[in-house]
């Protein structure tokens, strides 16, 4: 026989069934990022499209900082502008797919 206290959770909070996509962008990157540089290309979308939502909702980061952002033309202006935005010192994202990183890295070298 048990009682109501072993009925109760362990983990106690809201269930629910996402994807790693949501998981990361809504749930991590949303919250710790101050922009968010993407190209939008399958399977790495979804990220993009969640940000730009947080963004337009006026949604704040953790420190209470508001965020950017930027859809590019492509994996080279993607990479380039979360570098960029980077270097000024703020706390950037690349949504991108593994291929697309890859593509885009060669203008580093």
């Amino acid at each position: 026989m048990s009682n109501q206290s072993d009925s109760k959770p362990k983990y106690p909070g809201v269930p629910v069934t996402v994807n790693g996509n949501y998981l990361v962008a809504k749930c991590v990157e949303t919250r710790i990022t101050e922009g968010g540089v993407f190209y939008p290309i399958t399977p790495s979308t979804e990220g993009g499209e969640l940000y730009q939502e947080a963004f337009a909702m006026g949604e704040l980061d953790v420190w209470g900082n508001s965020k950017i952002a930027i859809e590019c033309e492509g994996e080279h202006a993607a990479q380039g502008g979360a570098t960029a935005y980077a270097v000024t010192g703020k706390r950037t994202v690349n949504f991108t797919s593994g291929q697309g990183i890859a593509y885009a890295m060669e203008q580093y070298y």
